[in-house]
């Protein structure tokens, strides 16, 4: 199982100011935020040793609670390689944990002798830029290469997991190692020693890590890229990592394992932290040793993958709640018009004038015209005089759509940016929601939009009729609101908020996709890469027309190809998933709240027409068919 694809997952890549590739990182939480160790590999020694040498440098990264990057420092390891001649070459691999008040890393220390290479376990303090007071763990079994034990730090004693399959963990009490537990296999069907992974951090009441098991690739795989295609990366690509979860309670008992799975490849992936803090997960890992990266999984997800009931408090993370308490927030409305003025964006701003008396005081209304070559400008301004509220701009040459909402966002000042596009209309009720879903979301969360009728991911609701009509049956997404945001994969941009400080870090919109399509998801990929949430939520509802800036002509066709082309060329490991997958992963949270306690009747009409835009939006192959219609039989609702 591909984690990235199967939880719909996009990485956060980990960049130091170093020549050297880096891979294998370790994150841990800390009080005020968090922590992560990366090693910078330096390959040529591996390949023309020469001693003295230096295989890798660590790098120490701080983040805010908000896992936007702090402080990157170089560790300084010369005394302890200098004190500890096991170690002269480098030490690879950490794994950081806190023991005692203090910070601390747990390493494989590495000693070329000859042609070999020796490794032996070492403890180390990071104390500011450097690490001090090491301590080496000679191996219990006497073994000259020793690595990727997993600390777990238990009623302040230091734990080392030696080994996940069998199980075997001893406790190390500063100076020697002390058999604690030593178990049968606990993976059914896996064959073969499994050792080493992450730490080992408090799940509940329980504990949890992530552990691996090393295997080759198949030997006609091996055969082929050895001797057929003599592929000069053949050494590390016969090797397999395949990782699992591991829940176990304090007394070793091991509760829950996950189906086995990889991230990004079925090669060389090395997991080597994971952290919990706030309700947030990450897992850090490296790739072929020369990427690391870190994953953010909704506890939700790991329960799910553990086979274990999802925990009542785990759906607040996964889904926040919206409270119309919550202390309103400024956001500036940015409505952007290209032709057919009286038809499409004045509907828009009738259907907003009655929402937004009420609450005035924070909301700014802007207009643009993104130099529409029809009567446009004219029909605009004799508009305004009529809405002295509302601020107005007509371009002389049209911007395109990201050119177009990246002049408009440099004219305000709020906190949220609400994007509107010319061809929707605001269901009655659903802007005051929105602006609960902003003031209530949280500070992780960089992007909110509202369900529709078109939209090209779970937002779409597939309602059909008029615009009267649709309306008129998305009525009940404000009359029953759930009060809570869900999770999506992208945002659709015909209508969004983005967090101002979120749009200034990234950017805006990219104005290379020209004047339209794939301008939002790459914004919704670069927000999730750098560790921000997307949402939608459920109690908005506006219509949207589409199509009214790009009739389906041969030109717009060529236009979504060609930014198609863009994409998938900056963005080749990034999923371009069906909508159908989206409003399925939405269902199945529909059922694990309701299963926990969530109240089925606000849930009950958003499941119908859900159900019912599945049903129209089957794939045409047979066997995708198939394959579909037997994971819409898993639900449960």
């Amino acid at each position: 199982m591909k984690l990235l694809d199967h939880l719909r997952l996009i990485p956060v890549s980990i960049e130091v100011p170093t020549p050297y590739p880096v891979c294998n990182p370790s994150v841990l939480a800390t009080e005020k935020g968090w922590l992560a160790l990366v090693r910078a590999l330096d390959p040529v020694p591996y390949a023309a040793p020469g001693l003295p040498y230096l295989s890798s440098e660590n790098w120490l990264i701080r983040y805010g609670a908000d896992f936007q990057p702090v402080s990157k420092v170089r560790l300084n390891d010369d005394a302890v390689r200098e004190i500890c001649p096991e170690t002269v070459n480098g030490l690879e691999d950490g794994r950081l944990f806190e023991w005692s008040g203090q910070l601390w890393a747990l390493f494989s220390g590495l000693k070329r002798q000859g042609k070999a290479f020796l490794n032996t376990m070492l403890l180390a303090r990071i104390e500011g830029d450097r690490l001090t007071d090491p301590v080496v763990i000679p191996s219990p079994k006497h073994q000259s290469r020793e690595k990727n034990w997993m600390p777990w730090v238990r009623d302040g004693e230091l734990l080392l997991v030696y080994s996940t399959q069998p199980m075997e963990i001893y406790r190390f009490d500063g100076s020697r190692l002390h058999l604690v537990h030593r178990g049968e296999k606990a993976f059914k069907g896996v064959k073969g020693l499994m050792s080493g992974s992450s730490q080992v951090i408090p799940w509940g009441e329980d504990f949890l890590a992530v552990t691996h098991h090393r295997s080759f690739a198949p030997l006609a795989t091996r055969l082929v890229k050895k001797y057929v295609t003599h592929d000069p990366d053949y050494q590390r690509k016969k090797v397999r990592f395949s990782h699992y979860l591991l829940l176990m309670d304090r007394n070793f008992n091991v509760k829950g394992e996950s189906p086995a799975f990889h991230f990004e490849t079925q090669g060389i992936e090395f997991c080597a932290g994971l952290a919990c803090r706030d309700g947030r997960v990450l897992i850090s890992y490296g790739v072929m040793d020369e990427k690391a990266h870190i994953l953010e999984l909704e506890p939700a997800s790991i329960d799910r993958m553990l086979n274990q009931p999802t925990h009542p408090r785990h759906f607040d993370r996964i889904a926040p709640r919206v409270s119309e308490h919550s202390k309103p927030t400024s956001v500036d409305l940015v409505v952007l018009n290209y032709r057919n003025f009286k038809t499409t964006a004045a509907r828009c701003l009738d259907s907003l004038w009655p929402q937004v008396r009420d609450i005035a005081s924070t909301v700014r209304m802007q207009l643009l015209d993104n130099g529409s070559p029809d009567g446009s400008p004219s029909d605009i301004r004799e508009y305004a005089r009529h809405h002295p509220g509302l601020e107005h701009e007509c371009l002389a040459q049209n911007l395109g759509f990201a050119g177009g909402m990246n002049h408009a966002a440099t004219t305000g000042h709020g906190e949220w940016l609400l994007l509107v596009n010319n061809d929707t209309v605001f269901a009655p009720g659903s802007l005051r929601h929105l602006l609960h879903a902003l003031a209530s979301a949280p500070s992780d969360v960089a992007a909110i939009g509202p369900v529709t009728n078109a939209a090209g991911n779970e937002q779409d609701y597939f309602l059909e009729g008029d615009a009267n009509e649709i309306l008129q049956a998305a009525s009940l997404f404000s009359r029953q609101p759930v009060n809570r945001l869900f999770p999506v994969y992208r945002l659709d941009f015909f209508c969004v908020a983005i967090r101002r400080k979120v749009w200034e870090q990234l950017g805006g919109l990219d104005p290379a996709y020209g004047l339209g399509y794939y301008e939002d998801f790459d914004f919704s990929v670069r927000a999730r890469q750098a560790g921000y949430r997307l949402m939608m939520c459920e109690d908005a509802f506006v219509y949207h027309q589409g199509g009214t800036s790009f009739k389906q002509s041969s030109t717009s066709k060529r236009l979504i190809r060609t930014n198609r082309d863009l994409f998938t060329a900056r963005y080749p490991d990034v999923l371009l998933p069906h909508k159908r997958d989206g409003n399925l992963a939405t269902l199945k949270l529909f059922e694990e709240m309701i299963q926990a306690g969530e109240g089925f009747t606000a849930f009950s009409e958003r499941i119908a027409l859900r159900k019912n835009a599945l049903e129209r939006s089957l794939p045409k192959s047979f066997n995708k068919r198939r394959r579909w219609k037997k994971a819409q039989a898993a639900l449960l609702i």
